[in-house]
């Protein structure tokens, strides 16, 4: 300790000392109480005075430095060496386990933080808390307006499996032109369609400058999450993930129990608010023919309860949704990781949508967005496609198997690109014969499949 520092410290002890005594007098303690703060501040004074001896014997011996001499190696580069010599301390490497805090200096040395040499301590995670008092604020959406003028209707010759639908819609995403129909007004189960709107309404929410969220918001699993149905990441009771995480889960995996974390949170506290929301972000988008009662899509209680819209509102609120380059990258993503791979829980989430890049199924340029599924919505995806520049957007419902589902949507994406002047691609080509034959598949044998499945929504 270097002598400057000891006069602080002795003066410190009296001060500290000096104001015991005022408050014991103050506090109207007994004489006996005085007494014992007495005879301490006699011990201290002693102390004092040890000390004070101690540096009239160093000035005598060595008054140009610090009582402790510089050590070799990498304490010597510390910020006590030298600096009563008038040097300049010399910085202390910047490391994790450096305070960042600023210490006071005391007579132009820079004394050594008691804490610097400590393992560094990872600051815990804070979860979010759901905010009650966060309306969002109506969107600024530019109604998509779908060109239905020549556009063709339900059956058409050559494209096998149609009849298989319960409604569909091709559209020209760079000019909202319509290319094919079926029932496009017709409100119909969509299942996991439901996500596109809960994820990219999240998204908007964290997003929002006036929002408390953001996508980093840590939120903590609820026990309504944990017992949500499959399909689903499995949320262990104590577990917080980020916004980002959840979207992640129910883009990619089509995690039911992420899909309604969000809304349970976002909606502060409350899923029905969030979902109440849902249902006015769809009249901003145009959606006439929808109503969500869930964040997920799981089916309702009874047919009337479950989440309905047509394949037209679909098309719009995809139009909308394919603006957020973030969200569409997620809807791409074949896998993705979920949780620390450390962790014995840890998940590779694996996308549903079989058309994307990768999959033994896949259509060329397919890049998203929704896949869905439960008993009485058939299977059903949304999927944009890009090819040579030009953007198509099929949404089909309610086949009876997702191989009936994903073989029509190749053979219509290839009709429409030859609509409108795109060649076929080869390896397209290919598969379409193939696939072609598989989509013939009698009623049976998709009837069989339609009765394995199971009720879970995905």
């Amino acid at each position: 300790m270097s002598r400057r520092a000891m006069i602080l410290l002795i003066l410190a002890i009296v001060g500290i000392h000096g104001i015991l005594l005022w408050l014991v007098v103050a506090t109207g303690s007994n004489e006996k109480q005085i007494a014992e703060t007495l005879r301490q501040i006699k011990e201290e004074n002693d102390l004092r005075s040890e000390m004070e001896n101690e540096v009239r014997s160093i000035e005598q011996t060595d008054p140009e430095t610090d009582v402790r001499k510089p050590e070799t190696g990498a304490s010597a580069a510390g910020p006590e060496t030298g600096a009563a010599q008038g040097t300049s301390a010399q910085p202390k490497p910047a490391t994790a386990q450096t305070s960042t805090s600023t210490q006071p200096k005391t007579g132009g040395t820079t004394e050594k933080d008691p804490l610097a040499d400590l393992p560094a301590v990872k600051e815990k995670p804070v979860p979010s808390v759901p905010s009650a008092t966060y309306v969002r604020r109506p969107g600024k959406t530019v109604v998509p307006k779908l060109d239905f003028a020549g556009a063709a209707r339900d059956d058409i010759s050559g494209l096998k499996g149609i009849s298989l639908s319960t409604a569909g819609i091709l559209v020209d995403m760079d000019t909202n032109k319509v290319l094919w129909a079926k029932n496009p007004s017709k409100p119909v189960p969509i299942a996991s369609l439901t996500k596109i709107m809960t994820i990219m309404l999240s998204y908007e929410i964290a997003m929002d400058d006036a929002s408390p969220y953001t996508l980093q918001s840590l939120i903590p699993v609820t026990p309504e999450a944990i017992n949500t149905e499959a399909s689903k990441v499995y949320f262990k009771k104590g577990e917080m993930f980020t916004i980002y995480e959840l979207l992640v889960a129910a883009s990619v995996r089509s995690a039911n129990d992420a899909a309604h974390l969000l809304a349970e949170h976002l909606g502060g506290g409350k899923a029905d608010r969030f979902i109440e929301d849902m249902n006015r972000r769809a009249k901003e988008v145009g959606m006439t023919h929808t109503t969500y009662f869930n964040a997920h899509g799981l089916p309702g209680k009874s047919k009337a309860l479950d989440n309905r819209s047509s394949v037209e509102d679909v098309a719009r609120l995809c139009l909308v949704f394919r603006n957020y380059s973030e969200l569409m990258k997620l809807a791409g993503k074949r896998t993705a990781p979920f949780r620390d791979t450390s962790s014995p829980d840890y998940i590779l989430l694996r996308n549903h949508n079989n058309l994307l890049p990768g999959a033994k199924t896949a259509a060329t340029g397919v890049n998203g967005i929704k896949t869905g599924f439960t008993n009485r919505a058939g299977f059903c995806v949304a999927a944009s496609c890009q090819r040579g520049g030009r953007n198509l957007l099929a949404v089909v419902t309610g086949f009876p198997s997702a191989a009936d589902r994903d073989n029509f949507v190749r053979v219509l994406l290839d009709w429409g690109y030859v609509k409108i002047g795109v060649a076929k691609p080869k390896a397209s080509s290919t598969s379409t014969k193939s696939t072609s034959t598989k989509s013939t598949s009698t009623k049976s044998s998709s009837t069989t499949s339609k009765t394995n499945s199971t009720k879970k929504g995905r």
